[in-house]
C-alpha cells in the first residue's frame, strides 16, 4: 500500500512565518502568494484563509475577499469575527441585504462588540431602516461610551432623520474624545451651519483648514451655500 504523501511540518510552518511578516511589511501580493501555497497543501487551514481573505480586502478585491470568509463560516459556522468580515465585504460592494444578514449574525455572535454594531447600522442607514439604526448605535454608545466612531455614526443617522440638535451632540462628543476626528468636524460645521450659527460653523472650517484642506473647502462652500 503506497504511503500517504507527509506534509513537512517546519517547512509549512516557515511559509506560513513569511506570509505573515509580508501582510505585516504591508506585501500583500507577496503575502497572498504564501498563504495561496499554503492552501493548496493544506485547503482547510482557517489561519490561512482568513489571511488570505485580508490581502484581498485591503486590496480591495472583494468578492475574492468574499470567497475565502465564506470557506471559513462553512467550516466555523459561530465565527462571529468571520461574518462581520463578510458583511462588511458585501457592504463595500453595494449588496446591502447580504451586508445586514451576516452582520446581524455576528452582532447575534458577538453582542459586546461595539464595532459590529457600527457595522450593521450602517448598512441598515443605507438602506432607509432610520430607526434600526438609531437603536443599534445607542447599544454601541452603550458598551463603549469612549468610542468615538459609534458617536459619529450616530449623529450621521440623526441628520438622516433631521434632528440636528441631536446630531450636533454626537458630533461634539465624538470631537471630545477624538480631537482630530476630521469628519467629524467637518459634520459638525454643517449641522451649525443648517442652524444658522455662523461663527461655530467658521471655527469648524479654520480647525479643518490646519489638517485637511480638501474637508476644509467642502465645509465653506457649505457654509456659504447655507446663508
Amino acid at each position: 500500500m503506497d504511503r500517504m504523501p507527509q506534509v513537512d511540518s517546519y517547512n509549512r510552518l516557515e511559509a506560513d512565518h513569511e506570509g505573515r511578516c509580508a501582510f505585516l511589511a504591508g506585501d500583500y501580493e507577496g503575502a497572498l502568494a504564501f498563504f495561496e501555497q499554503d492552501l493548496l497543501e493544506n485547503p482547510h487551514r482557517i489561519d490561512s484563509l482568513l489571511h488570505l481573505g485580508y490581502c484581498h480586502s485591503i486590496m480591495g478585491q472583494w468578492q475574492k475577499a468574499i470567497d475565502a470568509y465564506l470557506k471559513i463560516v462553512a467550516k466555523d459556522p459561530d465565527n462571529g469575527h468571520v461574518y462581520d468580515l463578510l458583511g462588511t465585504s458585501f457592504y463595500k460592494l453595494g449588496r446591502l441585504e447580504e451586508a445586514a444578514g451576516n452582520l446581524r449574525r455576528a452582532s447575534n455572535l458577538r453582542p459586546d462588540d461595539a464595532l459590529i454594531c457600527c457595522n450593521l447600522a450602517l448598512a441598515w442607514r443605507d438602506m432607509g431602516r432610520l430607526d434600526e439604526s438609531l437603536e443599534i448605535l445607542r447599544r454601541a454608545v452603550s458598551l463603549q461610551p469612549d468610542f468615538a466612531f459609534a458617536h459619529f455614526e450616530l449623529g450621521m443617522t440623526m441628520v438622516e432623520m433631521d434632528d440636528w440638535l441631536a446630531a450636533q451632540k454626537s458630533f461634539t462628543k465624538a470631537i471630545a474624545i477624538e480631537p482630530g476626528f476630521a469628519r467629524a468636524h467637518f459634520n459638525l460645521g454643517i449641522v451649525y451651519a443648517i442652524l444658522g450659527n455662523w461663527l461655530a460653523a467658521r471655527q469648524e472650517y479654520e480647525w479643518l483648514a490646519n489638517i485637511d484642506f480638501n474637508l476644509a473647502a467642502k465645509l465653506q462652500n457649505a457654509i456659504e451655500g447655507n446663508r
